[in-house]
């Protein structure tokens, strides 16, 4: 597969899922998703052809935004873009939608980085849980363990809510 059509395939998922795990910052999800390709692009030469790049991209995303979490990288409030108007609720049930959606992303922002990026990676890019594994390079049972505890968390932070 030829670079470009990595690019191509990949490039918004990768900066979603980037910003989701900046608690929402555009401009931080911009810069991890631009040294997530230079990464990429300093290593394509080293994935095997028959292997999972999708995968191997998360990995290398994951470390990047695992890496800024750690150096102490500002994170701004998680702001989801907003939501086109559904014409089968009522105004009413579109603001209550939106506000329990900001609740839900807002604690997933508040997740640890390891469970955040879990859990956001298994529900949110919808990865199995042997992609995951590979992502966050532990076993299949770590990554079961990781988005159960970040699942748990979840749910305990919206029941006290």
């Amino acid at each position: 597969m030829r670079f470009e059509a990595l690019i191509e395939l990949h490039h918004d998922e990768l900066y979603h899922y980037l910003r989701r795990m900046t608690a929402g910052s555009t401009c931080d999800a911009a810069d991890l998703t631009q040294e997530t390709w230079l990464r990429a692009w300093g290593a394509f030469d080293r994935l095997r052809p028959n292997s999972n790049a999708r995968a191997w991209l998360y990995r290398i995303a994951t470390n990047c935004a695992l890496s800024a979490s750690r150096s102490g990288r500002r994170e701004i409030p998680l702001q989801e873009d907003q939501d086109v108007p559904d014409e089968a609720r009522t105004p009413l049930e579109q603001l209550e939608h939106g506000e329990e959606l900001a609740l839900v992303l807002e604690k997933v922002g508040a997740l640890p980085p390891r469970q955040r990026a879990a859990v956001l990676l298994r529900y949110g890019q919808e990865l199995r849980y042997s992609e995951l594994a590979c992502v966050m390079r532990c076993s299949e049972a770590n990554a079961r363990a990781n988005v159960s505890l970040g699942v748990r968390r979840l749910r305990r932070e919206l029941e006290v809510t």
